[in-house]
């Protein structure tokens, strides 16, 4: 049995129907011998029996107050967790990994779910994954899908309690967490009026899916420098660009403020080891080139800063903050996000090794983010070999329509490509 953290006690008391907190990915599997999907089922249910954090479900407690531990369930049936479905056409796989990714997990069991879906177009099947945030952050939901994959039943389990700190350290702790609440304070703004960034509904959620070449934007990297993640985030922000256009919300000088997570170093032990960073990005600006040097800049002091301050380190300041009180106040905090931030756009490092399930070579991996109430929109990025993929989540429908994503992200690409020196693309 192992205490939750008061993070991880936030993101399950945020949980409500239209709102869902639970992470996702879609890999896609290219096999060499036919599919047969009992088959991959009962493999990764086999797999999973592995894993002991897969078997536990959360039990709430008021010692500590508020608290919640995880525990064994002994109702466990690996059986209910793993789902077979079959289908014809792409189309229905985004519409069906839209309904999967819509279905809150069952908090009364271990909260996690595997689908396999065969008949996707090219003769290819996929599996998607549902984690609850409160099990797990980006990184160790990889770690956790890696327990899954051939050959890799040897990674360790995430299901270790965290190290607890000394007395300095959480003195040290609480003054950092004091600084990250003025700071949170002073970046709180009345969310955009009439934009389309903001959502009052409860409209259903698609998955969109694209992918670009990671040649293509090493390319534009090499030029213009920065990171793979600089200049997809300034791709990201140029589809946003003509997303919010189309609204009449993309003014010269305004921004779009995205919550950034980051991966806390050295942080190890069960459940959530995050922070974040609060860009600014400039949806505004109309030249490609000179978005990608505000989004630059932006990271760039975001990262000298260090991901402990500032007002995107809002998870850091959840840790400091009792676990009855997240009972009490995460509900309603949830709400509110769209006074700090107007989307969450995230990035998930997938290891660059050959990786296979029954024989099967994985080609993609679009990881889906959790899209908090209020926002119309959540964006992922991973880069996979030869592929960087990019998912929107979002409640817009016109978005999952006619390949919008993949012909936004393309008419960014090629725009800075334009931009950039004849010399440095060849």
């Amino acid at each position: 049995m192992s205490q939750l953290s008061p993070l991880d006690v936030a993101f399950l008391c945020m949980e409500d129907a239209s709102n869902p907190m639970h992470l996702g990915a879609v890999a896609t599997f290219a096999p060499r011998n036919p599919v047969h999907p009992a088959r991959i089922v009962a493999l990764l249910c086999e797999r999973a029996l592995e894993v002991p954090a897969l078997r536990r479900r959360v039990r709430f407690s008021w010692v500590p107050p508020g608290g919640a531990s995880w525990v064994d369930d002994p109702a466990f049936a690996v059986e209910d967790h793993v789902v077979g479905h079959h289908l014809r056409g792409r189309r229905g796989f985004a519409e069906l990994v839209s309904h999967v990714m819509a279905q809150p997990l069952d908090l009364g069991r271990p909260p996690w779910e595997v689908h396999v879906i065969t008949g996707v177009t090219g003769g290819r099947f996929a599996v998607v994954v549902k984690m609850h945030h409160a099990l797990c952050d980006g990184m160790k939901a990889v770690g956790l899908g890696l327990r899954l994959m051939d050959g890799f039943d040897q990674v360790p389990d995430v299901g270790v309690p965290a190290a607890r700190t000394g007395v300095v350290d959480g003195v040290k702790g609480l003054v950092r967490a004091a600084g990250i609440a003025s700071d949170v304070v002073r970046s709180a703004r009345p969310p955009a009026r009439r934009s389309p960034v903001v959502s009052l509904s409860s409209r259903r959620r698609h998955v969109v899916m694209a992918r670009l070449g990671v040649d293509e934007v090493h390319r534009v990297r090499r030029t213009c420098g920065g990171t793979v993640n600089d200049v997809m985030l300034a791709l990201v922000t140029g589809a946003l660009r003509q997303w919010l256009a189309a609204h009449g919300c993309a003014d010269e000088g305004s921004t779009l403020r995205a919550l950034v997570p980051v991966a806390r170093r050295g942080a190890g032990g069960a459940g959530n080891r995050i922070s974040g960073y609060l860009c600014e990005l400039p949806v505004g600006e109309v030249d490609p080139l000179e978005r990608l040097r505000l989004v630059r800049e932006d990271m760039g002091r975001h990262k000298a800063a260090g991901a402990d301050r500032g007002a995107g380190a809002l998870p850091l300041l959840a840790e400091h903050i009792p676990s009855v009180v997240h009972r009490i106040a995460a509900p309603i905090a949830g709400k509110c996000a769209p006074l700090l931030f107007d989307a969450l756009v995230t990035s998930v490092p997938l290891p660059a090794v050959r990786l296979e399930l029954d024989g099967a070579e994985l080609r993609e991996v679009y990881p889906v983010p959790p899209v908090a109430a209020g926002h119309a929109v959540g964006v992922a990025v991973s880069s996979y070999r030869s592929g960087v993929h990019v998912c929107l989540h979002t409640d817009q429908p016109w978005m999952a329509e006619s390949r919008w994503l993949q012909q936004a992200l393309r008419t960014e690409l090629a725009a800075l490509h334009r931009r950039v020196p004849a010399q440095s693309r060849r």
